[in-house]
């Protein structure tokens, strides 16, 4: 579950070391798996997950104190998602991460069934260790290759499918290609719906991966976009007739259908944050 937020002002860390370091990170976890070094650390009552050495991109975060908290902005616009279309009860992510997204789920939306593939076991036991995640009741979790997986689901059997995976830099680079995301459309359902988390602190590969969608998809995903962080959420409606909401105001009409508030999230306010295409991207 990456996330980019913006950065700190200079003088925080300053002031951290001028007093003492009250803010000082305490590392919970390190180690390596064969896919990531991993670090989970806790810090100022957060504790978040970090893929990479050195990383500064988290991958989880959670409040220790309130873990159903909203430390992070983007899983509120990926839920916007079940408000855009009726079909929204099968449910494939790709990406675990600690499992934030997964627990709400469980808690709150036990109507709808949602598989998780995350490729890296070690992940996936750090998140129950340090993040309470215990697959179960409505969400399954599998230990794969998200392309793999992908592959191998029948044509035409998800209703949605989030695309949430990151390995410490950015989006794996075969989970970010014009192929998977062809395949990716494969096996939706007709009328089914893409979700994918971007990251604009990558342009080029931000910029492709919303031209390929365009081009597959056959218009323009609406796109939501973070207020606090660098995250894009883009939602792509797999039909040719029919179109998901496309103003702001027809995005709140939708989640009036469907339901005002996930956990931490206002989907009302979150349906606020969809935006224009990103004046930066190619013509298409």
């Amino acid at each position: 579950m990456p996330h980019h937020e913006k950065k700190e002002p200079f003088f925080k860390p300053l002031w951290d070391v001028i007093t003492g370091g009250a803010q000082r990170k305490k590392v919970l976890y390190q180690g390596d798996s064969r896919l990531h070094h991993i670090t989970v650390s806790e810090e100022g009552g957060t504790r978040t997950l970090y893929l990479g050495t050195g990383s500064r991109e988290a991958e989880t975060s959670i409040s220790v104190e309130d873990p159903d908290d909203s430390v992070f902005e983007y899983p509120g616009l990926m839920f916007l998602g079940l408000a855009l279309t009726p079909k929204n009860k099968n449910i494939l992510m790709l990406g675990l991460g600690g499992g934030f997204i997964p627990n709400l789920f469980q808690k709150f939306l036990p109507d709808h069934n949602l598989t998780v593939v995350e490729v890296d076991p070690v992940v996936a036991e750090l998140a129950g260790t340090y993040f309470g995640f215990k697959p179960g009741g409505n969400v399954k979790l599998e230990i794969c290759d998200g392309l793999e997986y992908v592959a191998r689901s029948p044509d035409g059997h998800w209703d949605q499918i989030w695309l949430d995976a990151f390995n410490g830099n950015y989006i794996p680079e075969h989970l970010a290609t014009r192929e998977f995301l062809a395949l990716v459309k494969l096996k939706l359902q007709e009328e089914g719906l893409a979700m994918q988390n971007l990251h604009q602190t990558a342009w080029a590969s931000y910029n492709d991966q919303l031209i390929n969608t365009t081009d597959l998809f056959g218009r323009m995903p609406l796109l939501f976009l973070g207020a606090r962080c660098a995250n894009t959420v883009a939602a792509s409606l797999n039909s040719e007739d029919l179109e998901p909401p496309s103003d702001v105001e027809s995005v709140r009409e939708a989640v009036r259908a469907y339901r005002l508030a996930i956990g931490p999230y206002d989907l009302l306010e979150e349906a606020g944050k969809l935006g224009k295409r990103p004046s930066h991207l190619l013509p298409f």
